[in-house]
Order: C-alpha cells, then structure tokens, then sequence
C-alpha cells in the first residue's frame, strides 16, 4: 500500500512543479499585478509619461487591428485623450475621461522572464446629463517581459466587444 501512494506521488511531482512555474514567484506576480494597476492609472488620470513608462522601447498595442508600436506612437493615445477632453470642455461638453473597471485576471509565466496577464475590462464615462455610462467593454492579453529586473509590458492585445 505505501509503495503504490510512494509511486503516485512521484508520478504527479512533475506536474505539480510544471503547474507552480506557471504561476510564478509571488514578487513576480505582485511585479505583474503592480505594472498593470500603474497603466490603468496612468491612463485615467491621462499621465502620458506614466502610460509610456510600463512599456517597453518597442512594445505594440493592437486594439481591434489599430496598432501603436514603440513610445512615440503610444505616448499618442493619452495624448490624444487629453486633446478629446480639451475640446470637449471648450464645447461645454462633459470632459468624457474614462475610468477602467478590470476583473477576472489570470497571469501566467510561461518561461521564466515572460509572463501573460489576461482580464476583461469595462470602461465607464459621464454622459451629457452628468450620468456615469458604461462606454465599452472586451478583454485584454498583454505579454510582459522583465528587462534589467523590470516587468514592463511588451505586447497588449485589447479585443473590443462590438456585439
């Protein structure tokens, strides 16, 4: 009897050790879950160095097939927020920031130094009657790399659900 649970344990060891090098160290974890938390606030908050700063030099953004590669292209979609907020208050209308809401996150490490953060996301705005409004919603994969003991974000799919 205790051969055959010996022989079991051994059997399952390697999968088990697969299964916790998936999920990574908990300070790699934590990296991840901190680069991903600093880019949403960057983004709401319109902090265009900030957006910047969790991506790599040559990190690409593919938002339903509109790409954005290397920092110059993506420092452009907070920019770009921030001249849509500009005139929309020149016009009276409401500033239409954006507030993210992500949940369901799941983040891998399929070989050491990657890793893969998957959720879903919803962003909400205020209307022009000053009511908070869903604005759109899908889900996100970004493929994070660590370069010179950082995590930073290398390539963000967004899939944008437009049924």
């Amino acid at each position: 009897m205790r051969l055959s649970h010996a022989l079991i344990a051994l059997l399952i060891a390697p999968v088990l050790v697969t299964a916790q090098g998936n999920l990574g160290t908990y300070e790699d974890r934590i990296a991840v879950e901190d680069v991903m938390a600093r880019y949403v606030w960057a983004v709401d908050s319109l902090d265009a160095d900030g957006y910047v700063a969790v991506f790599t030099e040559d990190a690409l953004i593919d938002s339903n097939g509109n790409i954005s590669k290397g920092h110059a292209e993506i420092r452009k979609i907070v920019t770009s927020l921030i001249q849509r907020r500009d005139d929309n208050k020149a016009k009276g209308l409401p500033a239409s920031n954006l507030y993210h809401v992500i949940s369901s996150v799941r983040i891998t490490f399929p070989k050491p130094g990657e890793a893969v953060h998957q959720s879903y996301w919803q962003t909400v705005r205020r209307d022009k009657d000053g009511k908070m409004i869903a604005a759109a919603m899908g889900r996100s994969e970004d493929r994070l790399v660590k370069r010179n003991g950082r995590w930073l974000i290398h390539n963000r799919k967004l899939t944008v659900f437009t049924d």
